[in-house]
């Protein structure tokens, strides 16, 4: 923001050196100045709004007061030496006319609704048919469906993310003034998950928008729904069996209802929604479902 604002500041003062001083009161400079004024108001105005890095850390501190996570632990991530900014976030979510404008249903499926994709999830379901039925029977959830959905949010697990989720959230907070407030609370709960847990906050690797593990969960999410279903005292994102169950668990407590229409207006559409509010989201997993079906048994 501050590169952009710097630049809008050097064209407003280049274009009003390029004219005679003769014409410094000319119609020609008036019309320059209304369309730069505003331009510039706005960039220097969205430049203040970042945050400063001791603030964003204050921030955190702040939402994290009587949750039990120490001050200490907060200051150790920050400080640590790995965290950092990733300059290409900001842009994932707005563009410099506004926000990112949606992509028309027929174009969207196109990445989903692929040979590649429904042939690899007739293979994860038939891999996976035990478990499958097993989370089936505890939340009520078609399995089918989960399948579909792990193949729009990680391609079956094969691409959870790149972006460390501590870096990713601090970026938004500090370089998304839109989104600051809500990254703020995500990297609290992200930090209360990694402190509990015991876990290297800054190993977790995640989405742009901090959503990690083979279901994209946000870590608020993951603190209110996510389920141990192996027993083996962890809550892992990175393993199918918890991973299923907690995206069923996830889908049960939006509404899922079982026997409802796979569409989007019904209590199951509803649900998808609530996990990513999208209809073009809704759409693409009911779609690929129905493909996934035609080739099992």
């Amino acid at each position: 923001m501050i590169a952009k604002t710097g630049l809008i500041l050097l064209l407003f003062s280049s274009a009003a050196h390029a004219l005679p001083a003769a014409e410094f009161g000319s119609a020609e400079f008036d019309a320059l100045r209304e369309t730069m004024l505003p331009r510039l108001d706005a960039a220097k105005a969205a430049a203040a709004l970042e945050v400063p890095p001791a603030q964003a850390r204050a921030k955190v501190k702040a939402q994290l007061a009587g949750s039990g996570v120490p001050d200490s632990y907060v200051d150790a991530v920050f400080a640590d030496p790995r965290a950092k900014l990733f300059p290409d976030i900001p842009g994932k979510f707005e563009t410099p006319s506004g926000p990112v404008p949606p992509v028309p249903y027929e174009q969207y499926r196109k990445y989903f609704i692929t040979e590649v994709n429904i042939s690899s999830g007739a293979r994860f379901v038939r891999d996976h048919r035990d478990l499958l039925d097993e989370v089936t029977a505890r939340y009520k959830v078609d399995g089918v469906l989960l399948a579909a959905l792990v193949s729009i949010e990680t391609r079956y697990g094969t691409a959870t993310g790149k972006y460390p989720v501590f870096d990713a959230l601090n970026t938004i907070i500090q370089q998304v003034p839109s989104r600051s407030a809500w990254a703020v609370r995500e990297e609290a709960e992200f930090l209360k998950m990694t402190y509990k847990q015991g876990q290297d906050a800054h190993a977790v690797l995640g989405s742009y928008a901090g959503a990690f593990g083979y279901v994209q969960f946000e870590p608020s999410t993951y603190n209110l729904v996510a389920v141990d279903f192996d027993g083996d005292g962890q809550r892992r994102l990175d393993q199918w069996p918890d991973a299923l169950a907690s995206c069923a668990n996830y889908l049960a407590r939006a509404g899922y209802q079982a026997g409802a229409p796979f569409t989007p207006e019904s209590p199951i559409g509803k649900s998808l929604y609530s996990y990513n509010h999208s209809s073009n989201y809704v759409r693409v997993i009911l779609e690929l479902r129905g493909e996934l079906l035609k080739r099992l048994p």
